[in-house]
């Protein structure tokens, strides 16, 4: 990813938040699956209130993934996809929605519909049989 640490934090964190309020809001559970996600993907913990408070705000994520796609690299858009297709199955209810976010995410990136469906097909293999899209 060529964005700064900070940018891509955001971006990460916004994404995995984006999908989740999709249905509605970030019910507790999801919000801390994302807060584990976030520490694994960025090397350090966000506290519980800073999730709670970014899915209060949620702004424009769509307008600030296109702004920043140029800037991403492969890696980095595959990335944000991947958290947010994880922060989607933190509830264990994958709703319409959240579905279409997700592919709103990978749209606003001008990720190519082949290469998304490749990215969550990889996902799919490498998640515990639980925890994959039904």
């Amino acid at each position: 990813m060529d964005v700064t640490g900070d940018v891509r934090e955001i971006l990460l964190l916004k994404a995995m938040i984006a999908v989740a309020a999709a249905d509605g809001a970030v019910s507790p559970i999801e919000a801390e699956v994302i807060q584990q996600i976030y520490a694994q993907h960025v090397g350090h913990s966000i506290p519980i209130e800073a999730v709670n408070a970014a899915a209060e705000t949620r702004a424009s994520l769509l307008a600030e993934l296109a702004a920043a796609a140029p800037s991403l690299d492969r890696a980095g858009k595959e990335e944000i996809l991947c958290v947010a297709y994880l922060a989607l199955l933190a509830d264990d209810r994958i709703a319409g929605e959240e579905r279409k976010k997700l592919h709103d995410i990978a749209a606003a990136m001008k990720v190519p519909e082949i290469h998304f469906g490749a990215i969550l097909e990889g996902l799919a293999i490498t998640l515990p049989a639980g925890r994959q899209a039904r």
